[in-house]
């Protein structure tokens, strides 16, 4: 199998970080550029979107939450996700931690149209509120003081290490100190170091 994926990619890191803490074999990493309409991913997505799994059978799964659903089945041993109902408040704050990525990610679309002078100051503050809204809301979860290893806790990391590389100038840890304390821990353990983007 290989994964597509983009090393600056929050939804694709996810992914890689799973795989890391797992230990899962088989799966070559391969990284693409997304806007530059790379064959192989075209191929694979039409959407043009990472991460993207090839599977052995010629298939593809896209979308960072069906290809963790897919390992969590075939190599986690329903760890991650659990059993359809067993939590509807863990879904709810995956959910909410997903809308965050988008918002991250939205914001850095937004930010990437200030050089064809089109950024729109409407709605970068709308997605700087809607993070600030959410990480609060995270800090009141206690996401990050569970003691077993989560999803959730995996793309909450990813979320923030994100802001960090691409909105360094977006004070989240304001409204969450305590998950900032514990992002300090998590950060060192090395499915994050492995996969920690540079560019």
């Amino acid at each position: 199998m290989q994964l597509l994926y983009s090393e600056a990619s929050p939804y694709a890191r996810t992914v890689r970080v799973v795989i890391t803490q797992f230990a899962i074999d088989g799966i070559e990493q391969v990284g693409v550029n997304p806007l530059e309409n790379d064959e192989l991913l075209l191929e694979a997505n039409p959407l043009a979107k990472i991460p993207c799994l090839l599977l052995n059978d010629g298939g593809a799964l896209y979308d960072s939450e069906v290809i963790l659903r897919y390992l969590d089945h075939e190599y986690c041993g329903g760890e991650l996700f659990g059993q359809p109902g067993e939590s509807w408040y863990g879904e709810a704050q995956y959910s909410l931690i997903k809308g965050l990525l988008d918002s991250a990610v939205a914001l850095r679309q937004e930010q990437m149209r200030d050089d064809e002078g089109l950024r729109s100051p409407f709605w970068t503050a709308r997605f700087e509120q809607a993070l600030l809204r959410g990480l609060a809301q995270i800090e009141q979860m206690a996401i990050s003081g569970h003691g077993k290893l989560t999803l959730q806790q995996i793309c909450l990391a990813c979320l923030l290490e994100y802001l960090d590389f691409r909105h360094p100038d977006l004070d989240w840890r304001k409204v969450a100190p305590a998950t900032a304390r514990w992002l300090q821990s998590f950060a060192k353990c090395d499915a994050m170091l492995a996969t920690r983007p540079s560019v």
